[in-house]
């Protein structure tokens, strides 16, 4: 019967016979004369208890509770004897590669780090260049995603090499007494190089701080007319809301509208400008402040935990103002779901052949204008009167036709949320088109619709159907109308006003 005695290795408990117990105690002191004048002797050690721990543990497996004196012997073998290290490096212990072959392991490896040590982790683990790996995760994350994903998994998932052991297991290297010293050697030295780094930075600081300190100075004027610039900013930002919601309105192409009577054109209903400045202010809240409280510490170095809240209240208003805009936004997106046409047919004069199509100004009293100008110098403006809603969507066209007479057919069309609305609001379309016996027609320039129904893209569309042999003048004044009107001669629409144009079997030609 023996007795046993109870250590801790590396952080766990073992259960050594006495003899093993008085061969691992040999051996550690042993190992540490021979680190005596070794930097990082007790890191060194700490390591090698580590590793004979891993290595009692593999040899146990579950199936002893004793380590004996073969389990210390294989552990030696495996580091190697003091006395091999007494001059040069000795090779790796026979015995070692005989029973324990280097395993690699894959860790995050710490030194080599941009982020979290996977790349470089896996460049020792593969033994290829960081840098390929790297560019890989890098494709992944920009053409499918599945690079960030997969380095956020792996991070969490793989252990970071931490100790010399790990960091040899990492590269492939048997975790021997050598190895692991040579390891810590390394990692002192590379700390003496960056405290030697450091005190070089220290002393070109202070050689360079005079100059820093006019630069400083410098900085300092900068940031403070950078300050200024940021507040006046915020207060223009927050002068023109206040202007737009309590003043007389906006200015756009010269034509002056009031906020109300320019949210009445497009805002769905329940959703007045009241809704929609409160979400607009609340969204700029955040950005606002955030200049505000940016140029205080420009200007004033104020900062702390007043304003870190005060900030974090202005986020979060800005949030709910970004939620309101979205439930606006889908409101708006929804009514535009369906689209609907209502076809109104109008009479022409018999017996007429040659045609004159011109565009007539509708005579509108009062209102306010909006007008919005394009890069073609087109124009697209709302008149809001108490009648209703004028607006300028007309498009003519002319195409052939096989009947015998001419014919004439507007189309008024519009969009809603459902297919009903749509139809709804496309059938409350006015406009007017007036012909006399002499084949001259004239339609108006705008349509009109019912305030109420809000701007749902409603247009008019009115088409002259010419047989062979017809003609037709077309007024410069329909130039603006024209929508795309094909033409043997392959002209633009903007050139065909002021020209007769003859229907042939081929299309629409000029005629001379």
């Amino acid at each position: 019967m023996k007795k046993t005695i109870d250590i801790n290795l590396g952080g766990l408990l073992f259960h050594l016979d006495e003899d093993a117990y008085a061969q691992l105690s040999n051996y550690l002191e042993a190992l540490r004369r021979h680190l005596a004048a070794t930097e990082g002797r007790e890191e060194v050690l700490s390591d090698i208890e580590a590793r004979i721990a891993e290595i009692f543990t593999q040899r146990m497996a579950g199936t002893r509770q004793v380590v004996s004196t073969d389990d210390v012997q294989a552990a030696m073998n495996t580091l190697g004897q003091p006395k091999d290290f007494a001059g040069e490096p000795a090779e790796e212990p026979a015995a070692a590669s005989a029973t324990e072959a280097p395993r690699r392991r894959l860790y995050r490896d710490p030194e080599e780090q941009m982020i979290g040590g996977v790349c470089s982790g896996f460049a020792s683990y593969f033994d290829v260049d960081v840098v390929i790996v790297r560019i890989l995760f890098v494709v992944l994350g920009l053409f499918t995603g599945f690079g960030v994903v997969l380095y956020i998994i792996l991070w969490a998932a793989t252990p970071e090499a931490v100790t010399p052991a790990e960091r040899l297991a990492m590269q492939g290297k048997p975790a021997t007494f050598e190895n692991i010293r040579q390891t810590v050697e390394e990692e002192f030295k590379s700390v003496e190089a960056r405290l030697k780094d450091k005190e070089n930075h220290r002393k070109v600081r202070r050689a360079a701080r005079s100059i820093g300190d006019v630069i400083s100075s410098i900085l300092t004027g900068f940031a403070r007319f950078l300050g200024g610039l940021f507040l006046m900013l915020a207060f223009f930002v927050g002068s023109a809301i206040l202007v737009a919601v309590f003043g007389t309105g906006i200015t756009i192409d010269g034509s002056s509208i009031s906020v109300t009577e320019l949210m009445g054109v497009f805002l769905p209903a329940g959703f007045g400008p009241i809704y929609f400045w409160t979400a607009t202010v609340l969204v700029l809240m955040g950005p606002l402040v955030a200049m505000v409280l940016l140029a205080l510490r420009l200007l004033f170095r104020q900062h702390g935990a007043v304003h870190r809240g005060v900030m974090g209240a202005a986020l979060m208003l800005s949030i709910v103002g970004i939620a309101l805009m979205g439930v606006l936004g889908i409101r708006v997106a929804s009514e535009f779901r369906e689209e609907a046409t209502v076809v109104h047919v109008e009479t022409l004069p018999q017996g007429v052949t040659e045609w004159k199509l011109g565009m007539v100004s509708s005579p509108i009293e009062g209102g306010a204008e909006l007008r919005f100008n394009d890069e073609d110098t087109d124009e697209t403006s709302w008149i809001l009167t108490d009648e209703g809603v004028f607006f300028d969507g007309v498009k003519l066209d002319v195409r052939p036709t096989f009947r015998e007479q001419a014919s004439l057919e507007w189309t008024a069309e519009a969009q809603g949320g459902s297919l009903r609305s749509a139809r709804e609001r496309a059938d409350a379309v006015r406009f007017q088109v007036r012909t006399d016996s002499t084949g001259v027609i004239r339609a108006d320039d705008l349509l009109v619709y019912p305030r109420s129904d809000r701007f749902r893209d409603q247009n008019v569309r009115l088409v002259l159907y010419l047989p062979v042999g017809h003609r037709v003048y077309l007024d410069p004044t329909t130039v603006p109308y024209l929508d795309d009107v094909a033409n043997t001669e392959d002209i633009w629409d903007g050139e065909m006003g002021g020209k007769i144009w003859l229907m042939t079997e081929q299309g629409l030609a000029e005629f001379k």
